[in-house]
């Protein structure tokens, strides 16, 4: 099972740091032309839809976790658990991804760094998640057998 969670772990840090790499290119592509403006009437028409979308895929990823974590049968054995864990983990990681992704992108098209604030925090949330011993054991709600594997 050690494999499992080390597995999750190597999975959040290429999302992490895809995230982390893309946002250092655009903002080095457009760092001469950059500029900050929150004012929807003077911006581009379409530009409220990539703060929205950062913040629906954050309670998206919140909503689909839970939703996922409670569905986990606690009879089942470790194994199981472990395996729809990791089926949540990665599809609440890449609602967060896509959100960071997306606002990244409207940052790219419109050099308004405004959108960098929300893509920031879908990163913010994405690093937060970071799978661990004590968050398996806690959201699995594992008993000393199974925690002695992990």
């Amino acid at each position: 099972m050690n494999t499992k969670l080390k597995t999750l772990q190597i999975i959040h840090l290429a999302l992490c740091s895809g995230v982390f790499l893309f946002a250092l290119v655009t903002i080095f592509l457009n760092r001469e032309i950059m500029f900050f403006d929150a004012n929807p009437k003077t911006t581009s028409p379409f530009n409220p839809i990539f703060p929205i979308m950062g913040l629906i895929t954050i309670s998206g990823s919140i909503f689909f976790y839970r939703n996922l974590i409670t569905k986990i049968d606690k009879s089942a054995t470790a194994d199981t658990k472990i395996n729809m864990y990791q089926s949540a983990f990665i599809i609440s990681s890449a609602l967060l991804e896509g959100g960071a992704l997306f606002n990244i992108v409207g940052f790219f098209m419109t050099h308004n760094s405004f959108f960098l604030i929300f893509g920031l925090a879908n990163f913010v949330f994405l690093v937060l998640k970071r799978p661990t011993k004590d968050k398996l054991i806690s959201a699995l709600q594992l008993q000393y057998p199974d925690t002695e594997a992990l």
